[in-house]
């Protein structure tokens, strides 16, 4: 288990005052949770509620529950009034179709909850001698709402950062108003401008032809099978005609993204290539979900997919001004993870884009944001981003897919966790095609 020594034996028949007087079925029978004082160092791994301030963190009340072996530890369809997360033992998570997996107190699994519901979506039953955790359902509401901003407030640094030399130094790089800001090309940047005054076609034609490589790779987008023409298209004119001028503003704001992701330094290269790549593979899973689920706009998603890790541009291009001997990679890696979201909402709202493409970098970085009971494209991202990571190693730090906000939106007849992969796998064809076109 990763937490023993702060955790004090209780009595299992002890009632928690914070508890409900009246519980239900088999729940009123082995649920019987007890007041604790949970350390602060301890809350601040846990996810989503690592992204509490400490003073939120410190007036939540937790409770605790104990099982043996065998024993249920919550039915699905039960209601809930909180997130469960387990801190000692082994528990095994089983679906309505009878699927299911283990967690592990021991293991990065364990940070995040068991479920998130309202309504448990599934059945855990204890492996071993296990202990709940079980957080205010509230906090869900709060981490969503309440974003840290370690850029402006060193209170909001977390610990694992506060010796990172090039953290440091890249927040007061930008507390002085020195942040490089890339930009997008003129052509994107006027067509963008053009559209929100509804010109008509001929006029988007004007800006696009501008820039022959755009205006081309236009022409190559629309003949592709991500749009299945039927007839050849040879001209700009009739390339913006068959797509419409929204989708064009945003295939071709898509198309200039790739010009941003370049530097002089040959290994800082490789690192922004690295960017790139992912950022393609989540625009084109962004792309398929959205037309399998006909939730969102395709184009929209595709966008959205591409600009979700932005904000990792300003941080490599800040390592390229410094010595190699300044940093390591580790250290810089850890300042992206922290503030690509920040900084990615910083540079769109600069770009003029508005809110639902905005605020995407910032959404993403949390699994479990949600706004509302309606799917939003930063849940299809989101979803992407999720996807993007099976079968890499990367796949044994990801919460159950099951207890993410944004998957439940999708509803009972969109996605399951095994429907996942096969469907990923149905549509190769179309990621591999959209992979090809815009990392070209």
């Amino acid at each position: 288990m990763f937490w023993n020594r702060t955790k004090k034996t209780t009595d299992k028949d002890q009632k928690s005052e914070d508890a409900p007087s009246e519980q239900s079925g088999n729940n009123a029978q082995r649920d019987h949770r007890v007041s604790k004082k949970i350390p602060l160092s301890f809350l601040k791994r846990l996810i989503p509620v690592s992204n509490l301030s400490d003073s939120d963190l410190q007036q939540l009340k937790f409770t605790l529950s104990q099982h043996k072996p065998g024993d249920i530890i919550f039915n699905r369809s039960e209601s809930s009034d909180s997130l469960t997360y387990i801190i000692k033992g082994q528990c095994y998570i089983e679906a309505s179709n009878g699927s299911g997996y283990e967690v592990d107190a021991a293991t990065f699994k364990a940070y995040y909850p068991l479920s998130t519901d309202l309504q448990y979506q599934c059945t855990a039953i204890a492996k071993t001698d296990v202990n709940i955790l079980h957080v205010p359902q509230s906090i869900l509401r709060n981490s969503n709402t309440n974003h840290r901003n370690p850029l402006l407030n060193v209170t909001d640094i977390s610990e694992s950062l506060k010796n990172n030399a090039f953290f440091h130094a890249f927040c007061q790089h930008f507390r002085q108003d020195k942040l490089t800001i890339p930009s997008l090309p003129d052509v994107a940047l006027k067509l963008r401008t053009a559209v929100q005054k509804d010109i008509a076609i001929k006029e988007a034609v004007k800006i696009v032809s501008l820039d022959p490589v755009i205006s081309s790779k236009l022409i190559q987008i629309v003949n592709s099978p991500l749009y299945r023409t039927l007839n050849p298209i040879t001209t700009c004119h009739d390339a913006i005609n068959r797509l419409g001028l929204t989708t064009t503003r945003n295939l071709v704001t898509s198309i200039s993204m790739k010009n941003l992701f370049k530097t002089t330094n040959k290994e800082l290269n490789e690192r922004v290539h690295q960017v790139w790549k992912h950022s393609i593979q989540v625009s084109s899973i962004s792309h398929t979900l959205a037309r399998l689920t006909k939730k969102t706009n395709p184009d929209e998603a595709l966008l959205a997919g591409l600009i979700h890790n932005i904000g990792a541009l300003p941080i490599i291009i800040f390592a390229d001004s410094l010595n190699k001997n300044e940093y390591t990679s580790v250290e810089m890696d850890q300042t992206i993870n922290a503030l690509q979201g920040l900084l990615g909402n910083f540079i769109l709202k600069k770009w003029g884009f508005p809110k639902a493409l905005d605020t995407i970098p910032m959404q993403t970085e949390n699994w479990y944001h949600s706004v509302g009971e309606k799917i939003e494209l930063s849940d299809i991202v989101l979803l992407a981003k999720f996807h993007s990571y099976i079968g890499s190693k990367e796949m044994q730090n990801l919460p159950s897919i099951n207890t993410l906000p944004a998957f439940k939106k999708l509803g009972d007849n969109a996605l399951t966790p095994d429907m996942s992969l096969q469907t990923l796998q149905d549509a190769k064809q179309e990621i591999f095609d959209a992979i090809s076109l815009f990392g070209s």
